[in-house]
This record gives C-alpha cells, sequence and structure tokens, in this order.
C-alpha cells in the first residue's frame, strides 16, 4: 500500500466487518454470492450477524439450451438459492424478482434496492464492483451502479421520507469481483469448504465431470487461486476473500483512489 494510501485510511479508517451487527448482500443472479464472497457470508452468519441476501434478477436465462423454459428455470433457481444459503447459514433470502440479461428499467430496480436498504438498515451492504474493467453482463453492472447510489443516498432524510420510510445508515460499502481490493477477510479451509459445498446446490448452474473439466470444477479452481491469491497478499496463510471498500465519507467527493 503506497504512502497516499496508508494515510487517507489513518484517516479515514474503515469499520471492520466484524463491527455490523446487519449485513445485506446484493447480488445480481442466485450463485453471485456464493461464487465471490461465499466464505465471508459464511463467516458472517456463524458469528451471528443478522444475514440477508437480496438477489436482484431471477436467473430465467441462465441456460444453456434455448428448450429449457425461463419461467420453470426461474423457480429452479430461486430453490437453488435457498438451499444454498441455507448451507452457509443464511435463511433470510429476499428476490425482487427482475428479469435475467437487462430487460428492465434500471431506474426501477435502483428504486426497489434502495428501499430494501432503508427497510433492512444493514450496517454493512456488499454489491458486485462495477468498475471492473473486465465485467460485461450488464445485470452485474447494473446491480453494482445501483447498489453504490442506494448506500450513498440511504441516509438522506428528505429522500427517504418520499418513500414514507426512515433513513438507514450503512456504515460501509464492500464491493465483491473486484482487482482493487483494499480490504482483506481472513476465511480458512472451514469456510472454503462450506462455499464449494453451497455451489453444488446450484446445479442447474455447475456441471461437475471426471475430467474435472466442468464448469462447476472450473469455478471450484478459480475460488483456490483467488483465495490463496488474497491470502498471500493480506499474510493470511489460511485463506482470504478480498473486497473494494467504501465509507459514506469516501464515497462522495473523494478523489483519491482508496
Amino acid at each position: 500500500m503506497c504512502l497516499m494510501k496508508k494515510l487517507l485510511h489513518l484517516i479515514l479508517p474503515f469499520p471492520s466487518f466484524e463491527s455490523a451487527e446487519r449485513v445485506l448482500f446484493i447480488s445480481p443472479h442466485p450463485d453471485d454470492i456464493e461464487v465471490a464472497a461465499g466464505q465471508t457470508a459464511a463467516k458472517l452468519a456463524a458469528a451471528g450477524k443478522k444475514v440477508r441476501f437480496l438477489i436482484c434478477m431471477d436467473g430465467r436465462y441462465g441456460a444453456e439450451s434455448a428448450d429449457v423454459n425461463p419461467d420453470e428455470l426461474r423457480v429452479v433457481r430461486e430453490g437453488e438459492e435457498r438451499a444454498s444459503a441455507k448451507l452457509l447459514g443464511v435463511e433470510d433470502v429476499r428476490f425482487l424478482g427482475f428479469s435475467d440479461g437487462g430487460f428492465y428499467n434500471a431506474e426501477e430496480l435502483y428504486k426497489a434496492v434502495y428501499k430494501e436498504i432503508l427497510v433492512f438498515k444493514p450496517d454493512l451492504v456488499f454489491c458486485p464492483d462495477p468498475c471492473l474493467t473486465t465485467e460485461c453482463h450488464v445485470d452485474h453492472l447494473n446491480t453494482g451502479r445501483v447498489a453504490m447510489r442506494a448506500f450513498l443516498f440511504a441516509s438522506n432524510a428528505p429522500m427517504a421520507a418520499l418513500n414514507g420510510l426512515e433513513p438507514a445508515s450503512p456504515k460501509l460499502l464492500a464491493m465483491y469481483y473486484t482487482d482493487s481490493p483494499n480490504y482483506y477477510f481472513a476465511t480458512g479451509k472451514e469456510y472454503r469448504k462450506l462455499q464449494k459445498e453451497a455451489l453444488k446446490r446450484h446445479s442447474s448452474q455447475m456441471s461437475y465431470t471426471p475430467d474435472k473439466k466442468g464448469s462447476g470444477d472450473l469455478i471450484r479452481l478459480y475460488i483456490d487461486f483467488r483465495t490463496v491469491r488474497f491470502g498471500l497478499k493480506s499474510f493470511h496463510p489460511g485463506g482470504a476473500e478480498g473486497f473494494r471498500c467504501l465509507t459514506p465519507t469516501h464515497a462522495h467527493c473523494c478523489a483519491e483512489k482508496i
């Protein structure tokens, strides 16, 4: 970490994940939380935090064949998500029901996410990083963008009043699917194993083959690579997950890269 970043972190430190009591994971599709932050979700749930999963899109187009009925797949994927979340220790799962593939109004998505934050009042909010230069999926980009906007405006009392709700005061936004992490959360083999078992519940999306080249096999390998990589970067030998974090102060008029 360069001197400037060290100074910024000293002046405006991040609250720790462990200090949060209410945690909201915002996901584009069923399975994204598990792929990107499953270890963190499981560890926070095990620590007794109130953890909620908010799934924005229904995953209806997440099939390789056009013969799969999208409405039927939507129901299947909702069931897979509930089973996967339960394995991670999360019983509270909500679905916004927007169509997969960008077939929705982004402003309506923002309003829905914003209201969820006002009602649940999380201390810690997770979402995909919409500034990742390699991400091309519109649902991931839109989910990250509306989550960032909702995180910033959640504490605005006049805006909350327009929705007939009280403001919320989230303390930290943690973005997963990022290559610019500034916060590392130590996990360990137990939680990595749970993450991989949870992903098996998404059987409509993950295939496992004898030659270890199925989609699920490759994601497992990627998870191992990423967990070890972030563990080495943060001096956590048991592995870690990495996030790009912002406090409300960082999220507005702070030009320096945090």
